[in-house]
């Protein structure tokens, strides 16, 4: 007789985003156990971990290093996943992971690319297939950078809402086969210029944004399309290269700093940047920045560019060392003024006397013009506090009956997911079509016609995604049927249990990303010392005193 393999599985799901986009988590665990139950016989255990939430970029995940400490105990024969980089989109960080999974005997499955490593060939194929998958992202990187260079030897401007100072103006050219085209430049406004110019003579004068901010609020100077001045606003102005003078000397700074440089610099014309952000939102590092002459006038000289830079590098070389030491703000971007509906931004200050760093959370508008604003400062210790231990200590059952006592989720059950579903086939296209654009902007020669045409059409596309995804969410939080709502609290429940197991070892940016998911918004009436918790999808509140 042979031996009978009894097989203990685990199974890992991950999604980056708390949303219905893409394989879901519960779809991902349905799959694989269908696969499970498929192939094998002697099943005498299966075990779920999922990590909603999180990015596959590392592996600092908390059900996941949960697996693995159980792998290591070896408590499992078998690892399945729906597909290779729901464990990791990075090659080393997965090498490492199946090395462990080789000193504990444990055969990882993936189903979609059909690997099973316990075969010698199936250990072979996966490794391969991983160092492909990252060889095709860091080939497509390469394409978008190779075309964005091409893009900075011409100055241009490839689209959006221009800085303060400028608009977008077309200019035809021929190109090498002497075929009209089209492409754009930014043109000064004057009025918008000159306030651009008192911007940064401000700042040298103030040495702080949020002063600088302060002054232009107070003094009821606008922005771009009539908007309030921030101090999130002034920086970007102070510190955009597109008004500084292309000389040696900036050219030579930014190369210090190890970014690309493209063009002869004139002393007459502004910079452009290239490569400024990664996947249109967050900042790259200026040395993966490519700099190029534009075609617009300056605004400032390099001198007075590079000083402004100098005086941030100086400011934060004089903060106590505690601010970089010192936590970050749970709450912010979630906390809104009760007195004049604005948002309330962190505010923090190291007393010397005390020893101890002052935070909080304070009103924007009284921030910048403390005479449109009353509310007094929120102490962020103690709303930290209270938020946390409020959802450490949540009851599910308080919670589902907040939920069905809600009159705002009287809604038809039926014709709310037969709405959720036509939406989610959208985005489902949607996103298909996306991915052949994103393909095609890679491979982009220098047509500014194509170009601004596919980007237009790939913005058009998110837009309308971000608009149906809202949509989703305020229908599925709006359905006031008893499974409907004990499926969302289930899920609420699971991601409340990892808070509490992990809660110790998570990082704030977990921490913050759940939070998000549960709170629509928190508002603070100072007057009467209120914080009240909205919670998504809900119109009753949870008020502390």
């Amino acid at each position: 007789m042979g031996v009978i393999i009894i097989i203990r599985a685990a199974i890992y799901s991950r999604k980056s985003k708390f949303t219905d986009k893409g394989e879901s988590i519960g779809n991902q665990v349905d799959m694989c156990q269908e696969y499970l139950n498929r192939m094998y016989d002697n099943i005498k255990e299966i075990k779920i971990y999922e990590d909603e939430g999180f990015s596959g970029s590392n592996v600092k995940r908390p059900q996941f290093q949960k697996l693995m400490a159980d792998i290591k105990k070896k408590k499992f024969t078998h690892l399945i996943c729906y597909r290779l980089d729901r464990i990791s989109r990075n090659v080393a960080d997965f090498a490492g992971t199946l090395e462990i999974l080789n000193k504990c005997n444990v055969s990882f499955i993936s189903i979609k690319e059909q690997f099973d490593t316990s075969s010698a060939m199936g250990r072979a194929m996966m490794n391969i297939a991983a160092v492909f998958a990252q060889l095709e992202r860091e080939t497509i990187a390469e394409r978008v950078r190779d075309n964005m260079l091409e893009l900075a030897k011409t100055g241009r401007w490839l689209g959006g809402t221009p800085p303060l100072g400028f608009e977008s103006e077309p200019i035809k050219y021929a190109n090498s086969n002497g075929k009209g085209k089209k492409m754009f430049k930014l043109s000064n406004v004057s009025a918008e210029i000159n306030l651009v110019k008192f911007i940064y003579k401000l700042y040298l004068s103030k040495k702080n944004f949020s002063s600088t901010a302060s002054y232009l609020c107070k003094n009821e100077y606008k922005g771009k399309n009539g908007g309030e001045f921030s101090r999130g606003t002034v920086q970007q102005i102070i510190l955009n290269p597109v008004y500084c003078t292309a000389d040696e000397r900036i050219f030579n700074w930014f190369k210090s700093k190890g970014a690309i440089t493209c063009g002869i610099p004139d002393g007459k014309h502004g910079l452009m940047v290239y490569n400024k952000k990664a996947g249109g939102k967050k900042e790259n590092s200026i040395d993966k920045w490519i700099v190029s002459v534009g075609k617009h006038e300056s605004v400032v000289s390099s001198d007075i560019w590079v000083k402004c830079h100098d005086i941030l590098e100086e400011s934060k070389q004089k903060s106590s060392p505690r601010y970089g030491t010192g936590r970050k703000f749970l709450l912010s971007g979630m906390i809104i003024c009760g007195e004049c509906g604005s948002g309330m931004s962190s505010w923090s200050h190291y007393n010397k006397k005390k020893d101890f760093l002052e935070r909080y959370y304070r009103c924007n508008l009284k921030n910048r013009a403390s005479s449109r604003c009353k509310n007094k400062m929120l102490n962020a210790y103690k709303a930290e506090e209270y938020v946390e231990k409020y959802f450490l200590h949540l009851d599910i059952s308080a919670l589902l009956r907040i939920y069905k006592s809600d009159p705002s989720n009287k809604v038809n059950k039926y014709k709310c997911s037969k709405q959720i579903l036509i939406f989610k086939k959208k985005i489902d296209a949607n996103n298909k079509i996306l991915k052949g654009l994103i393909r095609k902007f890679s491979l982009l020669d220098d047509n500014i016609d194509i170009l601004q045409i596919i980007k237009k059409e790939m913005s058009d596309i998110k837009k309308e995604n971000e608009d149906l995804e809202n949509k989703i969410t305020k229908l599925s939080t709006s359905t006031n049927s008893t499974v409907c709502s004990e499926k969302f609290l289930n899920s609420i429940k699971d991601q409340l249990l990892d808070f509490k197991k992990f809660f110790a070892s998570m990082d704030i940016d977990s921490k913050k990303l759940l939070l998000n998911s549960l709170i629509k918004n928190i508002v603070w009436y100072g007057k009467d010392e209120i914080l009240q918790i909205n919670l998504i999808g809900c119109d009753n509140n949870i008020k502390k005193t």
